[in-house]
């Protein structure tokens, strides 16, 4: 099915051949009886509308695809030419038929005018005509590949979730159902809801805020079940509008993030504090975490799920964000601010 914006795009192409059309009409109607009029005005159109639909729906894309634009510079000169000699044809069939007394003499065509100069004349209109159609065309093809790079950009960007996680959850369960906790029940129920999220709504462009944060809970409560009481963590939720329209998977890396560098230490206890904000000109997420004094080694993965994180966010905001991440001794600080 056509997305809007091509809807909108083909609505906009057709309205202008209507112009064009009207155009031709209002510019012969005084000239000639309404019969000669209609006739000349659709054998004139008709041939330039379907060498230019020929042109720039056709061909046009398929050579952007396949990168052959010389080819193409060749088929556009070629079927403008074409076009140029019918519409000439055109032209002096219906002078011939004056002359015959098919239509009466009128001034619709000059006499005057050799076949040279009225096939320029028309080899003019139909580069214009072309060009413009054309050029609108190669406007609206680049910006649906550079819509699919994108697109395809922000799946693969999605699917690089860190699925370290996933397989230590799978090892907590395991171990409480081998003690034969009620917490292995817990942890399972959250971590399916988690699985369902990444699988369904992870595919989406865009979920209710609510949705996001909810996983991102379940997410800090198997977080907390894990760690039992050697960490702290603190939460405040702050959302006016439930039903905020937000790029699923997107503020996962941040929290994970805490959560595997967060310090470990048996003499004192680390901490989380998670601050997020849903208002109505911004959304804001804040998290800190506190350091070991030994740095922890990093992998051949490490600072990946950042990098995934800015990435998606320069395709989906642009400039309408801010990530700032501040990094002490013992202290690691990271906010994201979007615009809304």
């Amino acid at each position: 099915m056509k997305n809007d914006y091509s809807k909108r795009y083909d609505r906009f192409i057709l309205l202008l051949w209507v112009v064009i059309a009207f155009f031709v009409w209002m510019k012969l109607l005084n000239k000639a009886p309404f019969l000669e009029v209609l006739s000349i005005t659709v054998c004139y159109i008709t041939p330039m509308l379907i060498i230019n639909i020929l042109l720039s729906v056709y061909l046009l894309p398929r050579a952007m695809k396949r990168k052959r634009m010389e080819r193409f510079a060749l088929q556009f000169i070629f079927l403008s030419f074409i076009s140029a000699s019918i519409l000439t044809s055109v032209f002096w069939i219906f002078r011939y038929f004056e002359q015959t007394d098919v239509f009466q003499p009128s001034n619709l065509i000059s006499t005057d005018d050799t076949l040279l100069s009225d096939f320029v004349d028309q080899l003019l209109t139909a580069f214009v005509v072309n060009i413009a159609f054309c050029g609108m065309r190669f406007y609206y093809e680049h910006n649906k590949l550079e819509k699919i790079h994108l697109e395809s950009q922000l799946h693969t960007l999605q699917a690089q979730i860190n699925p370290h996680f996933m397989f230590n959850v799978l090892n907590h369960i395991y171990y409480y159902v081998e003690k034969k906790d009620d917490l292995a029940t817990t942890l399972l129920l959250k971590y399916t809801d988690i699985l369902r999220y990444q699988l369904y709504s992870g595919k989406k462009e865009s979920v209710c805020i609510e949705e996001e944060i909810g996983f991102l809970k379940n997410f800090i409560d198997i977080e907390k079940i894990r760690w039992e009481d050697k960490l702290d963590v603190n939460c405040s939720w702050e959302i006016q509008n439930k039903q905020t329209k937000f790029p699923p998977l997107l503020l996962i890396p941040l929290i994970e993030n805490a959560f595997k560098h967060v310090s470990r230490s048996s003499n004192v206890k680390g901490y989380i504090n998670i601050v997020f904000e849903e208002k109505a000109e911004m959304i804001s997420l804040e998290v800190e975490n506190s350091k070991s004094a030994m740095p922890i080694e990093k992998g051949k993965n490490s600072g990946l799920g950042l990098e995934n994180l800015k990435n998606r966010l320069d395709i989906l905001y642009g400039e309408k964000y801010n990530l700032s991440i501040q990094n002490s001794e013992y202290i690691y600080n990271s906010k994201l601010t979007i615009l809304k």
